[in-house]
């Protein structure tokens, strides 16, 4: 269900008990040449509406849409928020549904860039509701790392950004809105083996990487390899992970008392 779509009297007859209200984020920022820059928010918010289902205890709230994208301003048409911005505006919503007595929040993600900022959030309002909610934060395409790698055709280097995994799952969800013969492949070299630009790569050094600095067009990685098949077989595997996570969380106990 859509939280957008309910009336107030249903909202206030669902179940807190049983109910996980998922917050999907993403960002505006540029995809390169053949993508929309609403591409991270479309997917968190897809991938998020489809583990949901039909189900009545599964809730999709709607996406903020701005994420943080300082990485990304040096191409037109990013709007980024501040990280300090996107926390309060997070903090904000987790506490209005958590005033309305939902007790499970999930942030489902979907822009590397808010990777830093979901970790704090999800330590943050944990301890802020402890007691009375259960917060928790996820990227999806972390999440399903393992089938996503299984699926791919590119080499290291061909998943990063507006990239073959991108693509494809936009061309599977939103088809009209990827100009697929624009694209332009780039295999970008972040400058040391410690630092990956690969979706699925995974590097324990945090730095800030500039995209302008990384590739010309903003694309990092193989978009020819896409395919609307290619898609709809990813996106599958996510909402197949997505949806057992959120049943598992639904089991997560809610300590009482305070911290």
């Amino acid at each position: 269900m859509r939280w957008e779509e309910l009336t107030s009297p249903e909202i206030d007859a669902l179940d807190r008990e049983r109910t996980v209200l998922v917050l999907p984020l993403g960002s505006v920022e540029q995809h390169g040449n053949h993508m929309p820059v609403g591409t991270d928010t479309l997917l968190a918010h897809s991938v998020s509406i489809a583990a949901a289902g039909r189900s009545g205890d599964v809730v999709v709230l709607p996406p903020p849409w701005y994420g943080f994208s300082a990485h990304h301003m040096r191409f037109a048409g990013t709007v980024t928020l501040r990280a300090e911005t996107l926390m309060a505006v997070v903090e904000d919503i987790v506490a209005s549904v958590v005033k309305h007595g939902f007790r499970r929040v999930l942030i489902v993600n979907g822009h590397g860039g808010n990777g830093g900022v979901i970790d704090v959030l999800a330590s943050t309002l944990g301890h802020r509701h402890y007691g009375a909610a259960r917060i928790a934060a996820l990227t999806y395409f972390t999440l399903a790392r393992e089938a996503i790698a299984k699926l791919r055709t590119s080499e290291p280097g061909g998943m990063g950004h507006a990239c073959e995994f991108e693509t494809a799952m936009v061309q599977h969800t939103h088809p009209h809105l990827v100009r697929a013969k624009r694209a332009v492949t780039h295999y970008p070299h972040a400058g040391s083996k410690y630092l990956t630009t690969d979706l699925l790569g995974g590097s324990p050094i945090r730095t800030y990487l500039d995209f302008a600095d990384l590739s010309p067009t903003g694309t990092l990685g193989d978009p020819s390899l896409a395919t609307p098949e290619a898609g709809a077989r990813f996106f599958l595997e996510v909402e197949a992970e997505l949806k057992t996570f959120i049943e598992d969380f639904r089991g997560w106990p809610i300590p009482e008392g305070k911290p």
